[in-house]
C-alpha cells in the first residue's frame, strides 16, 4: 500500500484517512514549525523605552502650577490684611484666576481649599505628591498601566497629607498630570520576534513516520503535510499550472499590447523581440537566486539597464513594471522589495538614455542604489519610523544599496555578449569603434596615411550633416571611419596615397585599374568581418559606392578599345544605399575629394561642387533607396559648404575670364588617377 500511496492518495479536508498514512520520504512540517515559530514569537516580551524627559517635564509643570498657586495666596492675604474681609465678589475673581491656570477642573470648594488652607498642609501634600513621582517614574510607567499608578498616587497623597480636602484636590490634579514614561518599541519588539522565529530550527517527518492514522479525519494542517510530502493525487495540479500560464499569459498580453501599440518597429523586428525576452528571462532569472539572499538583492534595474541601451527607454520601462509584477509572485508578494526593485528599475531605465561608455553604467548603478536606499527608508518611516538600532532595517537598506551595483555589473557583463550575438550597435559600441587606437583604424593610419586622413574629413562633414538631417550622428562618423579600409590592401593605387609619386595605373590597362579600384569595396567587407566589425558598420563599406560608374577609367578603356565596352564591368556591385546615414558618407565622401581638388576652393565655388555632386547622384539613382528628402539634402549642402568653407581660407571671386583656367586644371588633376569630376559627372575611385 505505501508503495503506491503516491498514486492513489486523493482525499480533502474533512475526509476520514483511509489508511494510516504514512512518509516514503523524510519532508520539513510546516504546520508544527510554524506553529513553535508562532509560539517562539509570542513568549518574545514587548520592548519599552526610558523617556527621561517625561519625569522632568511632569515635575516643572507641578512646581510651576505650585508656584502660581504660592503667588495667588499671597495677594489674597494681602486684600484680607488690607480690607480685613474679602466681599464674595472679589473672593469669585480670585478663584476665577485659579481656575484659569489649574490644569483640572476645580469646584468652588476645592478652589476655596488652595486659596485657604494652611501653606504647611498645602506644603506637605505637593511634597508627598513630588516623592511619588519619582519613585513611580523610577519604576517606569506604561501607558496600559497609567490608571493603577494614577490611583496609587492619589492613596500616597491622601495617607501622608494632614487633610483630608488638601489631600483630594492636590491627589486629583497629581494623577492627572501623571505620564508614562516607558514608550513601546514597535521596531525592534518586531525584530526580536522575527530572530527567535528564526532561530527555531524546522520540525521534520522522517521516512515511515506516521501523518494521519487509519480513521482520522483529514485536518488542513493534515493536507498541507501530505502536500509536502507528496502524496497527494496530482490530478488537480492543473489548477496550479494553469494558473502560472494564464498569469504568464496575461503579461505577455501586456507587453505585447505596448509594444504593437507605441513601439511598432519592435514588435515587427524578430531579432528585438528576442532580444527582449531573453533579457527578461534571464533577469528574472538572476533575480530568483539573488532572492536567497534577501527580496532588496534583485537587480531587475540590470535588466531596464539593458533593454534601455540596446533598445529604448520608454520600452525598458513598461518591462520594468512587467518584472515587477513577476518578481511579486516570486517574492510572495513582499510589497517593501516589490516597490525598491520596480523604482531602481525604473531610474536605470530613464538614466539608460545617457549612457555612453562602460563608466557610465557603473554611475547609474549607483544612482539605482541611491534610490532604493532613498524608497525603503520612506516606506519605512512612512510605516511606522527608522530607529538606528533596528539591525534588521540597516541590513536591508546595504541589500538595497547593493543591488544598484550589482545590477550595473550584471549589466556590463552581459552587455559585449548581447551587442556582439544580436548585432546591436549601441553607443557605448560605437564610441569604442570610434577610438583611434581601434587595430583597424591604426592599420589604417599606418598603411594608408592618406586615406585615414580623407576618412577623418569625410566624418566631419558626415557627422554635421547627420545631425541636420535627423540621423544618428555618432552612428555616421563611424561608418564613416571606416568607410574607405579596403583601400589598406592596396594604398598606392590610390591618390590620396601616392603623394606626388608615381602612379601606378599608367603601366595598367582600363579594366585591371578598374578591377583594383572596385575590389577596395570587398577587400574593406573581407577586413571588417576579420576584426569583427559590427554588421551595421559593414553597411557603410558595402554601400557607400553604391552602382556607381568607375568613369576615368571606363572611358579610357572606350578610348583604347574599338569595341563596345561592358560598363558593367566598371560599375561597383552595390547595392545603393539603404539609409540616409550611409547616403550622407556617400555624399560626402564625393564631396570631400572634389572640394579637396579645387584650385580655389571659395565658398561659391565649394556650393557649386556640392550642389552638382549631389544633383548628380540623384540622377544616378543612387538615392533612391534611402529616406533623404529634397529637404534634407537642401540641408545637407548647405551643411557641406558650411564646413568646407571653414576648412579652406577665404579667397576672391575670379572674374568669368577665368572659368576656362579653372576648369582645365581640374582636368588636369582629373587625368592624375582620380575618376571623379568636381561637377559631379564622374567619381575620384582610385583616391
Amino acid at each position: 500500500m505505501s508503495s503506491m500511496l503516491s498514486d492513489e492518495l486523493d482525499v480533502e479536508i474533512g475526509d476520514p484517512a483511509p489508511f494510516n498514512i504514512k512518509a516514503e520520504a523524510e519532508f520539513v512540517d510546516h504546520p508544527s514549525t510554524e506553529d513553535m515559530r508562532r509560539q517562539a514569537m509570542e513568549d518574545v516580551p514587548d520592548v519599552y523605552e526610558q523617556d527621561p524627559g517625561v519625569q522632568g517635564r511632569v515635575l516643572s509643570e507641578i512646581e510651576e502650577l505650585f508656584g502660581r498657586l504660592m503667588d495667588l495666596r499671597v495677594r489674597v492675604r494681602r486684600e484680607e490684611n488690607a480690607d480685613a474681609h474679602i466681599i464674595g465678589t472679589e473672593r469669585e475673581e480670585y478663584m476665577q484666576t485659579l481656575r484659569e491656570f489649574w490644569p483640572t477642573e476645580l469646584t468652588d470648594d476645592e478652589a476655596e481649599v488652595l486659596l485657604t488652607a494652611p501653606e504647611a498642609e498645602l506644603t506637605d501634600a505637593m511634597e508627598t505628591l513630588s516623592d511619588g513621582y519619582h519613585t513611580m517614574f523610577s519604576q517606569g510607567i506604561k501607558t496600559e498601566s497609567l490608571d493603577a499608578y494614577r490611583e496609587q498616587l492619589e492613596a500616597k497623597v491622601s495617607e501622608s497629607a494632614n487633610s483630608a480636602r488638601v489631600a483630594a484636590v492636590i491627589g486629583s490634579t497629581g494623577s492627572d498630570l501623571l505620564r508614562p514614561n516607558l514608550l513601546f518599541n514597535a521596531t525592534e519588539t518586531l525584530r526580536r520576534k522575527h530572530m527567535a522565529a528564526e532561530e527555531v530550527s524546522p520540525v521534520t517527518i522522517r521516512r515511515g513516520e506516521l501523518i494521519v492514522p487509519d480513521g482520522a479525519i483529514i485536518t488542513a494542517e493534515d493536507m498541507v503535510r501530505i502536500e509536502d510530502a507528496g502524496l497527494l493525487d496530482s490530478s488537480d495540479s492543473w489548477q496550479m499550472y494553469g494558473g502560472a500560464v494564464l498569469y504568464a499569459l496575461l503579461l505577455l498580453v501586456l507587453i505585447s499590447s505596448y509594444l504593437v501599440r507605441f513601439r511598432p518597429e519592435i514588435f515587427s523586428s524578430e531579432s528585438k523581440i528576442v532580444l527582449a525576452g531573453l533579457i527578461f528571462i534571464v533577469a528574472l532569472f538572476v533575480c530568483r537566486f539573488a532572492l536567497e539572499l534577501s527580496p532588496f538583492l534583485m537587480p531587475m534595474a540590470a535588466g531596464t539597464m539593458l533593454l534601455g541601451i540596446l533598445l529604448d527607454g520608454n520600452t525598458a520601462i513598461m518591462f520594468g513594471l512587467t518584472m515587477g509584477l513577476s518578481a511579486a509572485v516570486m517574492t510572495g508578494g513582499d510589497v517593501y522589495a516589490v516597490v525598491v526593485s520596480v523604482v531602481g528599475a525604473t531610474v536605470a531605465a530613464v538614466a539608460s538614455d545617457d549612457i555612453e561608455e562602460r563608466t557610465d553604467m557603473m554611475r547609474t548603478g549607483i544612482r539605482v542604489a541611491a534610490a532604493n536606499v532613498v524608497v525603503l527608508l520612506a516606506l519605512v518611516q512612512q510605516a511606522g519610523g527608522v530607529t538606528a538600532v533596528d539591525l534588521a532595517l540597516w541590513r536591508n537598506v546595504l541589500w538595497a544599496g547593493g543591488n544598484g551595483i550589482l545590477s550595473a555589473v550584471v549589466a556590463i557583463g552581459l552587455l559585449p555578449f548581447l551587442e556582439s550575438f544580436f548585432g546591436i550597435l549601441t553607443p557605448v559600441k560605437l564610441l569604442e569603434l570610434a577610438n583611434p587606437h581601434h587595430p583597424l583604424m591604426r592599420l589604417l593610419l599606418e598603411s594608408a596615411p592618406g586615406t585615414y586622413h580623407h576618412s577623418m574629413t569625410v566624418a566631419n562633414l558626415a557627422e554635421s550633416a547627420a545631425e541636420e538631417v535627423g540621423g544618428d550622428s555618432l552612428f555616421t562618423r563611424v561608418g564613416a571611419y571606416y568607410h574607405d579600409i579596403g583601400k589598406a590592401r592596396r594604398p598606392y593605387f590610390f591618390v590620396e596615397n601616392q603623394f606626388g609619386g608615381e602612379n601606378p595605373h599608367d603601366k595598367l590597362s582600363p579594366n585591371l585599374s578598374a578591377l583594383i579600384i572596385i575590389s577596395h569595396v570587398k577587400d574593406g567587407i573581407d577586413m571588417a568581418e576579420d576584426y569583427g566589425l559590427p554588421e551595421a558598420v559593414v553597411e557603410f563599406i558595402r554601400e557607400h559606392h553604391g552602382t556607381r560608374r568607375v568613369s576615368y577609367f571606363y572611358a579610357r578603356a572606350r578610348e583604347a578599345s574599338e569595341e563596345d565596352v561592358p560598363e558593367d564591368n566598371y560599375r561597383y556591385p552595390g547595392p545603393r544605399p539603404q539609409s540616409k546615414e550611409v547616403a550622407v558618407v556617400m555624399l560626402a565622401d564625393a564631396v570631400e575629394a572634389a572640394v579637396r581638388s579645387l584650385a580655389r576652393p571659395t565658398p561659391d565655388r565649394i556650393r557649386g561642387v556640392v550642389r552638382n555632386i549631389i544633383h548628380d547622384r540623384l540622377e544616378d539613382g543612387q538615392l533612391d533607396k534611402c529616406d533623404l528628402t529634397f529637404r534634407d539634402l537642401d540641408m545637407v549642402c548647405d551643411t557641406f559648404t558650411r564646413v568646407l568653407s571653414g576648412a579652406f581660407h577665404h579667397r576672391l571671386e575670379y572674374p568669368e575670364s577665368l572659368l576656362a583656367e579653372v576648369k582645365e586644371e581640374e582636368k588636369d588633376v582629373d587625368s592624375s588617377g582620380s575618376d571623379e569630376h568636381q561637377w559631379g559627372s564622374e567619381d575620384p575611385e582610385n583616391r
